[in-house]
């Protein structure tokens, strides 16, 4: 029968007393190989946990049999506190990146706005599946003409971003909604109020006309300004990991398949112009340099 935690380490040795014990562990830790010397009856035996790293393990037991007195060993306990210093601040630096779902709907009043654009989106969307022609529709919509924006030259500029709230069908307000609610609730509840709603206006404005220039009028849907999130978190999180930032790998590809099956025409009848330009938005915005990082 296996002996637990034993059956996936190595044993690479032996040495004497527990001030060597103490020394070697040290060492090791000050050279990232991860160990354990525990007593036996052979004195203090030198296990390794990673089996890549038992070679240079037992070179390093080698090294301290032939010459304990060498300096790396007799500075290797304040080396060792540097890198676990080093480690606590990563680790450190991590945990404020990760800011989970739970933690993030368990937070009291911690996404207002979030919560306002999805209730807008749901209620819009209504009036749309129950009447497609209702004149709210064509209110919101960027425009009634395929060229000029005529209504928004006199006067209505809510045109411009207001089309985000139409959405088209059922699955399409559900996935957009659910999309939101994760990455709305993350940059509002790490990076404030005033943030996201600067950035569905700006993105909002810039996937709409991109969409309109491109293929005109006749579409809607939140999925610019998500697609625009999506890259301002990503690129955000990357440059400044103290933003708290973090789009996990399996949404990114999620969303990034989803972006080129739609520019492929794979999934048709897409407002793949909205896309592209709120994903180029974001991504610049969150590389933007460190003067502009009040966003």
């Amino acid at each position: 029968m296996g002996d637990g935690w034993r059956d996936y380490m190595r044993l690479i040795g032996h040495v004497k007393s527990e001030s060597s014990a103490k020394t070697l562990g040290d060492y090791l830790v000050s050279i990232d190989i991860r160990s354990l010397i525990e007593p036996d009856a052979e004195g203090w035996a030198v296990w390794i946990y990673s089996e890549d790293q038992i070679a240079a393990g037992q070179q390093a037991l080698s090294d301290y049999e032939l010459n304990p007195a060498a300096d790396r060993f007799r500075h290797a306990s304040q080396n060792a506190a540097v890198v676990e210093e080093r480690k606590q601040r990563e680790k450190a630096r991590f945990d404020e990146r990760i800011h989970t779902r739970e933690r993030i709907l368990t937070s009291s009043n911690s996404a207002p706005v979030t919560l306002t654009l999805i209730i807008l989106s749901v209620g819009v969307t209504l009036v749309f599946l129950m009447n497609s022609a209702s004149p709210l529709i064509g209110w919101l919509s960027i425009s009634q003409f395929v060229r000029g924006l005529p209504e928004v030259c006199h006067g209505e500029i809510w045109r411009l971003l207001t089309p985000i709230f139409i959405h088209f069908g059922v699955v399409h307000i559900i996935f957009n909604m659910l999309m939101l609610r994760d990455m709305g609730f993350l940059v509002e509840s790490r990076r404030g109020a005033k943030v996201l709603i600067l950035l569905v206006i700006v993105i909002g404005v810039g996937s709409n006309l991109g969409q309109y220039y491109y293929n005109g009028p006749g579409f809607g849907g939140m999925s610019g300004v998500l697609y625009g999130l999506l890259g301002y978190i990503w690129l955000r999180g990357h440059s400044d990991p103290s933003s708290g930032l973090y789009v996990s790998p399996t949404t990114l590809g999620m969303m990034l398949v989803w972006f080129f099956l739609c520019l492929f025409n794979v999934i048709p009848n897409v407002a793949n112009a909205c896309h592209a330009v709120g994903l180029v938005m974001g991504m610049i915005i969150g590389a933007a340099p460190l003067g502009a990082r009040g966003l």
